[in-house]
């Protein structure tokens, strides 16, 4: 008797030790991250492979079009093959690049440039014009070149 008795207890005992761990539902959480990205467009439509290099005016009126897939701001850097001079053999002539909305006002590409407020919205192109004023007119003969390197990085 003392066995059933004993043994009663004990199945009672692991009975009510199950129901106090059992559980009917379990929450199972599931993250993900996606990092902040841009990617960045031009569209050079033709006046920065014909300028007129005996003019001091502002020329040009090419596009930059970076598009986030966050809200805020980011980097646009931009960099001269050329220090921020057209050069045609030994012969340069300097300029200064200008980006529309008052983000590069004339500045000299002799060092790199960057804007570290260009506006970014989620989804949506953020695009501005760019030009570039000769500080001289050039009064050799030659074709006179360099290259903008327009990097965007996420703020």
């Amino acid at each position: 008797m003392k066995t059933t008795i004993l043994g009663s207890l004990l199945g009672a005992a692991l009975l009510m030790a199950g129901t106090v761990h059992a559980q009917t539902a379990v929450a199972i959480p599931l993250t993900g991250t996606v990092g902040k990205a841009c990617t960045v467009s031009a569209f050079l439509n033709g006046p920065f492979n014909a300028l007129n290099m005996a003019s001091t005016a502002n020329q040009g009126s090419e596009s930059l079009s970076p598009l986030c897939n966050y809200g805020g701001t980011l980097n646009v850097g931009f960099t001269s093959l050329n220090a921020g001079a057209l050069v045609s053999g030994a012969n340069s002539v300097p300029y200064t690049f200008t980006v529309s909305g008052g983000l590069l006002n004339a500045v000299s590409l002799a060092t790199p440039q960057t804007v570290s407020n260009w506006p970014a919205t989620a989804g949506t192109v953020q695009t501005r014009s760019m030009s570039v004023t000769l500080a001289s007119a050039a009064t050799l003969a030659g074709t006179y070149a360099d290259t903008i390197t327009a990097t965007v990085t996420p703020n």
